[in-house]
């Protein structure tokens, strides 16, 4: 959890602080485990394509490429319980502490706080949804001003909450088969098969076509987008994708002159001389 939302500016190019450490090495770690299980997985799936030996082959073949792939599995699964309490740890600093101080801390407020969080899904993420859809389809040339997190991101957050689930649970299930079938008919492993596969398959295409594109392929971003490495959004990305936010962290900072309109997301590449200074912004809710 950060204290204060910092804006940096080096070469005259703002940069917004959207990722903590933790979050960016969470990232990391998924996004990891993830491929390493796709490639390991699907020559599986996929056995009788001709590609598959040779995938399987890299990591070790029949003997080893098993065991990372568990291993993979492991570590998701591990993370998966870690970001579980990173999420409770986040709500007690965030939410419950500060609304205890304030001595309003009771159950509506811990829900109104909890269901208004900006990386829950809400009403403005259908308007903005209908708005893009009207963007795209050339019956209006503005597109929605995005909120802190958007549609999109959330999508990409809470979609892999029932997948990792799905995919942890089978998993165990096949992996344990012996102590398993001692509890429930052996037909319940071939379904655990299937779902393994099937989520599996699904959480690749969508992986490696919706998010890669969104976050690495797109023409704003192209050939990748560096957010979850350093941790910073280009001013340009924010004016695209976050413009509402985007003005909130410019007010708060006292750069209200320098807002960019929502259509001149091009002119924040603009260079100017080579310095960096670093704006903390203190009055907005933390990043978490």
């Amino acid at each position: 959890m950060e204290k204060h939302l910092k804006i940096k500016i080096k070469n005259g190019k703002k940069y917004f602080y959207k990722f903590t450490p933790i979050q960016r090495a969470q990232h990391i770690t998924i996004a990891t485990c993830v491929i390493v299980l796709v490639l390991t997985g699907m020559p599986l799936k996929f056995h009788n394509a001709f590609w598959a030996p040779y995938l399987y082959a890299l990591f070790g073949g029949i003997k080893v490429a098993p065991v990372v792939h568990k291993l993979a599995g492991t570590v998701l699964m591990i993370l998966f319980m870690f970001h579980l309490i990173y999420v409770a740890y986040s709500i007690v600093v965030d939410m419950i502490l500060p609304l205890k101080r304030k001595k309003q801390l009771g159950i509506g407020t811990v829900i109104k706080s909890l269901v208004t969080h900006p990386i829950m899904p809400s009403l403005k993420d259908v308007r903005d949804i209908i708005d893009l859809l009207k963007y795209y389809l050339f019956l209006t040339d503005k597109r929605p001003a995005g909120a802190k997190f958007t549609w999109k991101e959330k999508f990409d957050y809470w979609a892999p909450f029932w997948g990792i689930v799905i995919m942890v649970s089978t998993g165990l299930v096949m992996w344990q088969k012996e102590i398993v079938t001692q509890f429930l008919p052996g037909y319940v492993i071939n379904f655990a098969l299937i779902a393994h596969s099937d989520e599996a398959l699904l959480a690749a295409l969508f992986l490696f076509i919706w998010h890669f594109y969104n976050v690495h392929f797109s023409t704003s971003v192209f050939p990748m987008g560096t957010v979850f490495i350093t941790g910073y959004l280009p001013e340009h990305l924010m004016v695209e994708e976050h413009y509402e936010y985007y003005q909130e962290v410019m007010k708060a900072a006292g750069l209200e002159d320098e807002i960019l309109p929502p259509d001149a997301a091009a002119t924040a590449s603009e260079t100017a001389p080579n310095t960096t200074r670093i704006i903390s912004v203190s009055d907005l809710p933390p990043v978490s």
